[in-house]
């Protein structure tokens, strides 16, 4: 294991100024955390030959205090991961679009409960079944909004129509939904939420320049949006759903078999239309450890954006495994048996825990989730 004892000075240096108190947004108890047991217990979970490659960061009371990271980001050039190694998170970003989403929400007045009908561009409304009048934002965030009961009954040929791009919403909402329905996991949950966040962002700075409602083929404005009011001011530098350098860029790898190579994953093509909502955003554990001590402890978004995200769980996964008081959210993506996992969330103590991992872990496959909240768990 290659322990990063030192990195650029200006994440060695973060801390958040003005960091609330222990615990300050956890409904449990402040409990103490051994910061190093949970890094000893990531790389027990993670090293050898579980992963291809792995890299984790902890903050605790706003500051840095663990990094570390073994293997290779790109086995053919002989490139080493490390915490500061950029690759796609997969459905890590959901809760950096939650996040962008009630905060818009909070600045144009409204609040979770405000149904998301006329937030939605006139021709998508135009053929739609008139159910969709009842989804809430709440619901879109809180995978609440019926979507995956109707997306599971439908014929493979009429899931390709149901795609995440602009058209593919379009043609979702001439189907029925029963808002409000009980939780199931779907992605064009979040496919919506950029759409809402186009428009919200629209009335609330109406002298930008933005177009009222975005179409097809539209700029991906929720990437421009986070960078621009949570990852900027947060110190994060910018952030993209294509890599910077694809020919240096971290690969993901099958775990049985690196022989076969790696591939680069990204939102190439017509699918960048959807980048920042469901899935796309290349970050590192550094970046996302810092999101997340931003979004707990700094201005970035406020109390009543944290409060709304951690009582609704809007941008959070509602992991059993976790410790009480942990929320966080992870991201698995496969194609043809090369994989990322990410993982990253706040925790009691104060302490905040970010893992990427360029393969699937383990035989079984197992959640990167699962691997953060026992290694908390465990260090208490």
């Amino acid at each position: 294991m290659k322990k990063a004892s030192m990195i650029a000075v200006a994440v060695a240096a973060l801390t958040i100024a003005g960091a609330g108190s222990a615990g300050a947004d956890l409904g449990t108890p402040t409990v103490d955390v051994d910061t190093t047991k949970v890094a000893q217990a990531i790389d027990t979970a993670l090293g050898g030959r579980t992963t291809v490659a792995y890299a984790y960061a902890v903050t605790e009371n706003g500051k840095l205090v663990e990094t570390g990271a073994e293997g290779k980001a790109r086995i053919d050039k002989g490139i080493d991961f490390t915490p500061n190694t950029r690759i796609e998170i997969a459905s890590a970003t959901k809760n950096v679009t939650a996040a962008a989403l009630l905060k818009l929400t909070e600045a144009a007045e409204l609040t979770p409960e405000t149904k998301i009908w006329s937030l939605l561009p006139p021709d998508m409304r135009t053929g739609a079944d008139p159910s969709w009048q009842n989804v809430k934002i709440k619901h879109i965030l809180g995978h609440t909004s019926g979507l995956a009961q109707l997306v599971g009954g439908q014929s493979d040929t009429e899931l390709d129509k149901m795609s995440t791009l602009y058209a593919g919403l379009k043609y979702t909402m001439t189907k029925p939904v029963v808002a409000g329905s009980g939780y199931a996991y779907e992605n064009r949950n979040y496919a919506f939420a950029r759409v809402v966040i186009s428009r919200l962002w629209r009335v609330t700075e109406p002298g930008r320049g933005l177009p009222d409602w975005i179409g097809p083929n539209a700029v991906p404005w929720t990437m421009y949006y986070v960078n621009e009011k949570l990852f900027a001011p947060a110190g994060i530098s910018w952030v993209s759903c294509l890599a910077s350098n694809p020919d240096t860029a971290a690969h993901a790898y099958d775990r049985t078999d690196t022989a076969k190579g790696g591939l680069l994953f990204q939102m190439s093509g017509t699918s960048f239309e959807a980048c920042a909502s469901y899935r796309g955003l290349h970050m590192s554990a550094v970046d996302m450890v810092r999101w997340q001590t931003y979004l707990r402890h700094g201005n970035i978004v406020s109390s009543t954006v944290r409060q709304w995200m951690d009582t609704l769980g809007l941008g959070w996964r509602p992991y059993s495994v976790l410790p009480a008081g942990g929320y966080a959210h992870g991201g698995s993506y496969t194609i043809n048996g090369r994989a990322v996992n990410t993982c990253h969330g706040k925790f009691a103590g104060n302490v905040e825990v970010a893992v990427v991992v360029n393969s699937k872990i383990g035989i079984s496959g197992t959640h990167p989730c699962t691997v953060v909240a026992n290694a908390v768990k465990n260090a208490g």
